[in-house]
């Protein structure tokens, strides 16, 4: 049998030219449906984004108070320099969290001592809520409200302590007293 060479590349070239042969890559594992090679095929990909609510701060920081000199004078207020925080924190997409908030919870603090702290918010969302005076009878307070998507370092937080009262000496402690404060990040 002899066979007819321009008959034959002309059927190669008709099949290999077919768009049946140029459909796309979709093998039936996929969901998309299988298209012309020229005109592409879809992809879905499903990204999953966690909830971060992070703080973290300046870890010991400690002050020394100075004796007053003048008999009928308390402590001076004495800052405590050097303390910030850094925050990565997000909101709910469904809209069932629209803002967080930093709360301050302070623990230990002696008896006619106090503690006034101020946080800087973060410059790209929340509002400080100014100062706040901790006493040993205080409990948490919110420290920044308003907080949305934010990844910040290096917020400010100024700290002082002296006496509660100007009219009352607290009692003495020469090797220190610690106290302790948590900063919390919940729903606000």
């Amino acid at each position: 049998m002899k066979f007819n060479k321009p008959l034959l590349i002309t059927s190669l070239v008709a099949v290999l030219a077919s768009p049946a042969l140029l459909a796309g890559d979709d093998t039936g594992e996929g969901t998309g449906n299988a298209t012309s090679g020229l005109t592409g095929d879809t992809q879905t990909l499903t990204i999953t984004v966690p909830e971060v609510s992070l703080i973290d701060v300046t870890d010991a920081l400690s002050a020394t108070l100075v004796a007053p000199i003048e008999a009928g004078d308390n402590f001076a207020d004495v800052s405590i320099a050097g303390a910030t925080y850094d925050i990565s924190a997000n909101i709910a997409a469904d809209g069932s969290v629209t803002t967080k908030k930093i709360i301050a919870t302070p623990a230990s603090i002696p008896a006619g001592w106090r503690l006034d702290i101020t946080m800087a918010a973060p410059a790209t969302a929340g509002t400080s809520t100014g100062l706040k005076t901790f006493t040993s009878a205080n409990t948490a307070q919110e420290m920044v409200t308003g907080i949305t998507n934010v990844a910040e370092s290096g917020r400010s937080i100024t700290i002082s302590a002296g006496a509660e009262s100007a009219a009352i000496m607290p009692s003495y402690d020469a090797s220190g007293f610690d106290v302790t404060v948590v900063y919390t990040i919940t729903a606000g």
